[in-house]
């Protein structure tokens, strides 16, 4: 039950927060369209799981494009970075603060959500060629369609490094 309110929730806040086709998405987003910290813990988890998922589809790629994984697996495997690309769109559409995303997703929308509408488009592109077989096409579009380090590098905060228990003293 708590899945499906989470997931309801997700999509009312998104629902409500999306521009009209065409319209330009707001520069910023403004304390007024935060959600609840009650709802924010349930939509910051399941942005986390979509982009979590996404890594491992794109490590899945870089295996197939590299010969270690089968070609077999390309249109599967970019079909899927399309389908998270778009689940994230509507997954930071909530205002909701927290997990390794930085404030400036929500004070500098415009861009991070032109950004995500790219990753969205382009992954959509690439899953299209991946269904030709052809690896080197796939390879030439994957900078443009699985652009993670770029919008990271703004918009995620760095992993902690873990630390490792010293000796006893």
């Amino acid at each position: 039950m708590a899945a499906i309110l989470v997931i309801t929730a997700v999509a009312v806040t998104a629902w409500q927060t999306i521009p009209a086709e065409g319209a330009a998405p707001p520069a910023s987003r403004t304390e007024s369209q935060k959600v609840s910290p009650d709802e924010a813990g349930g939509i910051i988890f399941e942005r986390q799981q979509i982009m979590l998922q996404l890594e491992k589809d794109a490590d899945k790629l870089g295996s197939i494009v590299a010969g270690v994984l089968p070609a077999d697996q390309l249109a599967a495997t970019t079909g899927a970075i399309a389908k998270g690309a778009k689940e994230s769109i509507a997954a930071f559409e909530p205002y909701a603060p927290g997990g390794r995303a930085k404030d400036t997703v929500w004070s500098d929308w415009a861009d991070y959500s032109q950004r995500m509408q790219s990753f969205a488009e382009k992954s959509a592109e690439m899953a299209k060629a991946a269904e030709t077989g052809d690896v080197a096409l796939v390879t030439s579009m994957m900078g443009d369609a699985v652009p993670c380090k770029q919008c990271h590098d703004v918009y995620r905060e760095k992993k902690k490094p873990e630390t490792k228990p010293g000796p006893a003293a």
